[in-house]
């Protein structure tokens, strides 16, 4: 099941003529508009249906009747219809309430403007609109007309059909629809520039084959035939096709037609393809090319047949020969979007770890797209046929072409053992679902966006779908829909996508900063054929990959929590963002010394600091709990206690403030002499000694800063500070100097007595060094 999640939506199969119309008695709107349908799949029941029929195919010069039924299960107040007629064809009679205008396109089968029909409406529940008008046939050609239904913001997301029609001189050569083909090629204008859809990855070419014949052909009967074919993207630019297969066919007008050799376009779209030339009784061979949606390792197809485009024929090629059959493209722009999954394809294919989908399989198994201009019916991974079915416009998303066919890849790798495919109609990427479809979807969404090493999920039919898994985090709402929240967990698939992503990313974010190889996440996938997120990550752990707090950041930081704990390393703070829930972390003692914890938060803003004893966070040794913005630590006296590990923690009071705070773990700096400087940038929070005494004695501490900009605290901390369990927090300081200001000095005397005490200073704020003096 596709990601994209529509609201209001439309089965238009409209062609659009001029317009009139009537209207039907109009229910009593419901207290919820949106109640009476579910809006959030293009599986569920529509809110918004329309039905069209017209009564003819015009020829050159003639007019066809339109009659178009809307019918609506939802108030849906304003909204918008768009009815777009490509150049070629006119309105014969202007639509009631509508009005019509040219406007500029990039669809390069509207010839770069189409003359739009455009009404606002509101749309009652339970309400049927009909609309009656005319078209004109002004020119001969192949024309697609859109029709889109835009509701207003709020009411969920608008949706596009097209209508197919060909227009001939005589009403013969006219229909409605599309052939069964092959269809015609055309050849590139003159200068045009051919691109490439993406450059990431490089594409995996299958080779060009030569007939098992060609070995024993002389030299001057082997000719050859070149050229390239090429497409366009949904923003009209051209882009080469690669690994699209290319057969050479030699005519017979006696026999049925002999298939000479068979290969695929490179890298650029272009092909060389050599045979013998020397079997045609009549002289050289009569050369037709036919390039195929098809490889051994996907398709597209029409009615389970790839598209076909076939080009003219070259006859008596001479021996020795190379025939260039030039730079070709569909003749008809609409079957472009056929050419558009297929690149999507070879990207994927290129992206994916092996020679195959699942690269343990010694042949690779085909995958099948069903796609044709109109349909409907889609979009979906059927797993009993090993398809996935599109609707038209689905095309040109190729993050919705991606996540199906992550469906078909998983199936793949599972050797068609069940994995959950019935998730229903309403999931949503940022909601929480079962864990197994979670898991399933989730592959899928991360699918549809690691092959183009892009996090961004986008729905380019609707406009306003665009999710990026990356960004995602704790906290984070759905801005393409009402800032709706997004649920937490392994049980939501966009959390999932985002883990997956985070793993191999290569980039550092506030909890995630471990880099992984892809063929190390892949691995997981081929051996185990986990069912859920959790089976994943434990497989994972038993084939000896990184399942240890280094990975698990990346697992947290899209709010998959499996006991994560953030480890601080020493003399180095953290920034992390606001504590939603508690943060927690991990803190190694190794020296017999005095260590401290420290917690800044933002300015004017509580957070507070705990630190527990064990990793399950079951036993508590102290609580920094200052109210207002300051600084809180806690302090270990590893004198009296066992080096090891502690679990320090951050957590919200009252579930108030936000804004990002440090935190740092600071090992000593050892004994404290009669007078030491250390330097301490902006971020660096804290700094320990010990101070060791054999007597009782009086002891004063005097801390300087080198900047105005510098505030200091200190504070000292008795040996037997912090009771039997050697731990204290700031409160229970024996002494303290903190109100002073940026820039002054802090001092303080204390009486000490025997045994290892620890000086304690934070740093408010400010970057420069500090004198402490010890007399």
């Amino acid at each position: 099941m596709r990601l994209r999640l529509r609201t209001v939506l439309t089965a238009l199969a409209l062609f659009a003529g001029a317009l009139s119309q009537t209207q039907s008695a109009t229910a009593a709107p419901a207290t919820d508009p949106l109640a009476a349908c579910d809006q959030r799949s293009d599986k569920a029941p529509r809110c918004v249906t329309a039905t069209a029929k017209l009564d003819r195919a015009p020829a050159v010069g003639g007019t066809a009747a339109l009659s178009v039924t809307v019918s609506s299960k939802a108030d849906v107040p304003g909204a918008r219809i768009h009815i777009d007629l490509p150049n070629g064809l006119t309105w014969a009679a202007e639509p009631t309430g509508f009005t019509t205008g040219k406007k500029e396109t990039t669809q390069p089968d509207e010839g770069g403007s189409v003359t739009r029909a455009s009404r606002s409406t509101d749309l009652d529940r339970g309400q049927s609109l009909r609309f009656t008008g005319k078209v004109t046939a002004a020119a001969a050609g192949d024309y697609a007309i859109r029709v889109r239904v835009l509701p207003p913001s709020g009411y969920g997301l608008g949706t596009e059909q097209s209508a197919l029609l060909t227009v001939g001189k005589t009403a013969a050569n006219s229909r409605l629809g599309l052939d069964s083909g092959p269809y015609a090629t055309a050849h590139l204008p003159a200068g045009t520039k051919v691109g490439r859809q993406t450059t990431l990855p490089a594409p995996k070419l299958g080779g060009l084959a030569v007939p098992d014949s060609a070995s024993a052909t002389a030299a001057a009967a082997l000719s050859c035939v070149r050229g390239s074919f090429s497409y366009t993207d949904r923003d009209g630019n051209w882009q080469s096709s690669v690994n699209l297969q290319v057969q050479v066919w030699d005519e017979d007008p006696a026999n049925s037609d002999d298939l000479l050799t068979v290969g695929l376009t490179d890298a650029n779209g272009r092909y060389r393809l050599c045979f013998d030339n020397s079997t045609d009784a009549r002289g050289g061979q009569d050369v037709y090319l036919r390039f195929v949606t098809q490889n051994g390792q996907w398709g597209v197809e029409r009615d389970d047949d790839p598209w076909t485009f076939r080009t003219g024929q070259r006859d008596n090629l001479g021996d020795g020969t190379t025939t260039d059959f030039g730079d070709l493209s569909p003749a008809d722009r609409r079957l472009d979007r056929s050419l558009r999954v297929y690149d999507v394809a070879n990207t994927a294919s290129a992206w994916t770890p092996g020679d195959c989908w699942d690269s343990r399989d010694p042949d690779c198994e085909r995958i099948d797209f069903n796609w044709e201009p109109g349909q409907t019916e889609g979009t979906f991974f059927r797993p009993g046929e090993d398809e996935i079915y599109l609707i038209d416009q689905d095309a040109d998303d190729r993050n919705v072409v991606a996540h199906e066919l992550g469906h078909a890849v998983m199936d793949d790798l599972y050797d068609d053992n069940d994995f959950e495919t019935n998730c229903g109609s309403d999931h949503q990427a940022h909601k929480q679902e079962t864990e197994e479809c979670a898991w399933s979807e989730g592959f899928g969404d991360w699918y549809g966006v690691a092959v183009f090493n892009d996090p961004v999920y986008r729905d380019t039919v609707d406009q306003n779908i665009n999710v990026d898994f990356d960004a995602a985090t704790w906290g984070s709402v759905r801005t393409d829909m009402a800032n709706d929240p997004w649920d937490n967990g392994d049980r939501v698939e966009g959390r999932i996508a985002g883990a997956l992503w985070d793993l191999v990313d290569g980039g550092d974010e506030a909890f995630d900063d471990y880099n992984d190889t892809l063929d190390n996440v892949w691995y997981t996938f081929l051996d185990d054929r986990p069912h859920t997120f959790h089976d994943w990550w434990t497989e994972r752990g038993g084939n000896g990959k990184e399942t240890g707090e280094a990975a698990l950041g990346a697992l947290y930081q899209n709010t998959i929590d499996y006991d994560f704990r953030d480890r601080l390393a020493d003399h180095v703070s953290l920034s992390r963002p606001t504590p939603l829930v508690d943060h927690n972390y991990r803190f190694d003692t190794t020296k017999i010394f005095w260590s401290v914890v420290t917690l800044r938060p933002p300015a004017n803003t509580d957070y507070d600091l705990s630190l527990y004893e064990d990793s399950g966070l079951s036993n508590l040794l102290a609580s920094s709990v200052h109210t207002g913005d300051a600084t809180d630590f806690v302090a270990i006296n590893s004198n009296r206690r066992d080096l090891g590990d502690y679990y320090p923690q951050v957590r919200r009071p009252g579930g108030t403030g936000t804004g990002d705070y440090r935190i740092e773990g600071d090992e000593t700096e050892g004994l404290l002499a009669d007078t030491q400087t250390i330097t301490m940038g902006a971020n660096r929070l804290a700094a320990v000694w010990d101070v060791c005494l054999s007597a009782q004695q009086d002891v004063t501490l005097t801390v300087t800063p080198s900047a105005g900009s510098q505030d200091a605290e200190l504070y000292v901390l008795s040996a037997d500070s912090g009771g039997s369990d050697n731990v204290a927090n700031r409160t229970d300081a024996t002494a303290s100097s903190t109100g002073h200001g940026a820039g002054d000095a802090e001092q303080l005397t204390v009486s000490l007595g025997d045994g290892c005490h620890g000086v304690v200073v934070v740093n408010r704020a400010g970057s420069g060094s500090y004198t402490i003096t010890r007399s």
